[in-house]
């Protein structure tokens, strides 16, 4: 399977060294400011040194934060500042690592590519003195730009494998999406342009045409029973009466149908439709679109949701994902109520408790249950309570509430 096994970061940001195990569904929950969406920006750069460059067009596709390259390195007090951060990646056999210098731009320090059950084939590597592939004798260091990954180089030369190649472009197609309500509405453009729903909801149109027109509508339909106005979801042409001459969208807009509405006003298009609907198809086109990225990251997934909905949500994407083995999620939280989609007794399932440490550095506590415990056992020490309770209730050690409640 062409999904991260585990990620170790250093000096990234807040997360000084941290090495997370990871599942095909990894949620990360934790109070503002702890540093969970650092995690999914350490995974973006790690998707875009794997891709051959670090450059602010790289980790804009990738729907990171543009700040300058100092601000990627971890500058906490009383901590040593290291010139490079450090990032890598690994997979089933496969494993990539980098050493990237991050001041006034970012070029590449170190790196390594493995291969093989306990990684000790050694594919490719650089380091400020010299830079080897396997296998390509005539190749050396003069031969690299230090903004570019040697990566790139041995795969032109043909020197990874086809499953190598294959796990490397998943992540480097990664992003991070953060849906906004107006551009789901399609009253403001998305400029990330990123295929096929943009980082924001841009070509919400486009994506549901292609998936109604490519793919059974039962994951689509299973989605939207969260709904009970729900009757229907398709793509039409603006009608005078239903939307206003003062809303300019597109030629072709989103428009449900309300079953509890008369029949001349039961379209509503995405400018007038609920917003949590919106977020919802959203969630379902990246899951179901063929030109979606297999690894990809949901920021703050409870937006514009209600808890209830959260959980049901959190519920269906587990589902869509059992049936795409090649398909992985991250996703950050602040809403208890989408940890009671997790089953801490699936291994494809990964809750991590996202916090600050004494001295500031962020650190992440996956939640298990102790070894041998059982399914029922753990429902019978905790009084059968949702996994949301437990957490506001501080009964597992790792697991407290935040301040305020």
């Amino acid at each position: 399977m062409n999904i991260l096994k585990n990620i170790h970061i250093k000096s990234f940001k807040s997360i000084l060294d941290q090495k997370i195990e990871l599942g095909k569904i990894n949620v990360f929950i934790g109070n503002n400011g702890a540093g969970k969406s650092n995690v999914l920006e350490a995974i973006g750069m790690l998707s875009a040194a794997i891709s051959g460059q670090v450059n602010y067009q790289k980790l804009s596709e990738r729907g990171m934060r543009l700040s300058t390259p100092e601000v990627f390195r971890s500058a906490l007090k009383n901590q040593k500042r290291k010139a490079s951060l450090f990032i890598e990646g690994t997979f089933d056999d496969f494993q990539y690592h980098a050493y990237i210098n991050a001041e006034k731009d970012w070029t590449f320090h170190s790196e390594k590519f493995t291969r093989g059950s306990n990684l000790e084939t050694r594919i490719a590597g650089r380091s400020n003195s010299m830079a080897a592939i396997q296998g390509a004798d005539s190749f050396s260091k003069k031969d690299l730009d230090s903004s570019i990954s040697i990566g790139r180089v041995t795969e032109v030369l043909g020197y990874f494998l086809e499953s190598e190649t294959k796990a490397m472009k998943a992540l480097s197609n990664y992003a991070i999406y953060a849906p906004s309500t107006p551009i789901l509405r399609g009253v403001v453009t998305d400029e990330s342009h990123k295929s096929p729903l943009g980082l924001y909801g841009g070509s919400l149109a486009t994506a549901l045409s292609d998936v109604i027109a490519t793919r059974s509508l039962d994951d689509l339909n299973r989605f939207f029973s969260l709904f009970d106005w729900f009757e229907q979801v398709r793509i039409s042409k603006p009608d005078g009466m239903l939307q206003s001459n003062h809303v300019h969208t597109s030629a072709s807009v989103v428009s449900f149908k309300d079953k509890f509405m008369q029949r001349n006003f039961k379209d509503l298009y995405a400018y007038d439709v609920s917003e949590g609907a919106l977020y919802v198809l959203f969630v379902l086109l990246l899951l179901t679109h063929e030109d979606s990225p297999p690894i990809f990251a949901l920021d703050n997934v409870d937006s514009a949701l209600n808890p209830g909905l959260v959980t049901a949500m959190v519920s269906h994407i587990s589902e869509i994902l059992k049936n795409n083995p090649e398909k992985q999620i991250f996703m950050t939280t602040h809403n208890p109520t989408t940890l009671d989609a997790i089953d801490l007794f699936n291994p494809d399932h990964r809750l991590f408790v996202t916090k600050r440490d004494d001295n500031g550095a962020t650190i992440f506590e996956r939640i298990s249950p102790p070894k041998g415990m059982t399914k029922e056992g753990w429902q019978e020490k905790y009084g059968y309570m949702k996994l949301s309770e437990i957490w506001l209730s501080g009964a597992i050690e790792g697991l407290t509430p935040p301040r305020g409640f």
